[in-house]
């Protein structure tokens, strides 16, 4: 199986397919879905924690690049399983460690009421970087939408593929968007060009993201597993996928950092995050360099 996209779906999703003895294979990021000794569950993303980590040092990087200092964040997002597992390392360690300040943390269950209390915070302390993760999209639009109202001006750095889907051009508009940046478990890299121009061309859509590119992956990874097993049989498949080292192929070369190995606890090894920045319009992958397609741009706040 493939799935279930959002990280609380996943876990339990997951739980059923290990009692089938069924291979199940996720995008989903939270550190808790491999960390039950699962036999029959594969992580392909990078796990939440390591993205929060990769998504400060860019933002606080850029910053120093640009000759500012961040000095204070906000923390805004749902409290489903992924959003949990990115916020928690900031709050504990990663955030105090860089000598930034925690002004705001709103968390809430969704769907979300109404986000003007919150997005009045942001604007009462003046953070210099907001931390934000609402896999609803209407929380995630609502938010933003009062961010636009109110004509804040302040980097966002977002944990997700949700925040660079074609919808929001529509809803929030460019100028917001240019505002953002997210950490994903893929995108469109350097050298995807025609995988990207068969996918729209095919779909009509405007852009290709990460849930394409991992389902993609994913359905080679199981060919490819039920080749080197000679089977269809789950048990075996699964047998076929731990023994897997893929460095090439359709697989490997779609996923940075071109790798498909799976370690005792169903995660891939190596898995590397991915930061994607809205650049007039359209997202483009900016970190890491060497797979980047467009260079990072700084919006400090204002």
């Amino acid at each position: 199986g493939i799935g279930a996209w959002l990280s609380s779906f996943t876990l339990g999703v997951t739980e059923v397919a290990e009692r089938l003895e069924v291979p199940w294979f996720t995008l989903s990021y939270a550190d808790s879905i491999t960390e039950r000794g699962f036999k029959y569950t594969f992580q392909t993303s990078p796990v939440s924690s390591v993205q929060a980590e990769q998504a400060l040092e860019l933002v606080v990087d850029l910053a120093k690049r640009n000759k500012e200092t961040l000095r204070k964040a906000a923390i805004v997002g749902d409290n489903t399983a992924a959003t949990v597992f990115f916020f928690k390392p900031l709050r504990e360690k990663l955030l105090k460690a860089k000598g930034i300040e925690i002004v705001v943390d709103e968390i809430w269950t969704p769907p979300l009421a109404d986000a003007t209390a919150i997005v009045q915070k942001i604007r009462s302390t003046h953070p210099d970087i907001v931390f934000y993760g609402a896999t609803n999209f209407p929380d995630s639009i609502q938010v933003l939408q009062k961010v636009k109202e109110f004509g804040l001006k302040v980097p966002i750095q977002g944990v997700g593929a949700w925040l660079v889907t074609p919808e929001y051009v529509k809803t929030v508009g460019r100028e917001l968007l240019d505002n953002i940046m997210t950490v994903t478990a893929a995108h469109p890299l350097k050298g995807q060009e025609e995988l990207v121009k068969r996918f729209t061309e095919r779909t009509g859509e405007p852009f290709m993201t990460q849930d394409p590119l991992m389902t993609y992956a994913h359905v080679w990874i199981i060919k490819e597993a039920a080749e080197l097993a000679k089977s269809a049989d789950p048990k075996a498949i699964r047998d076929a996928v731990a023994k897997l080292d893929l460095k090439s192929g359709p697989a490997a070369s779609t996923l940075a950092p071109g790798r498909i190995k799976y370690d005792e606890r169903g995660r891939r090894v190596g898995a590397a995050p991915i930061i994607v920045q809205w650049q007039n319009g359209e997202p483009f992958t900016v970190v890491p360099v060497e797979y980047a397609t467009k260079q990072p741009i700084w919006h400090g706040a204002k």
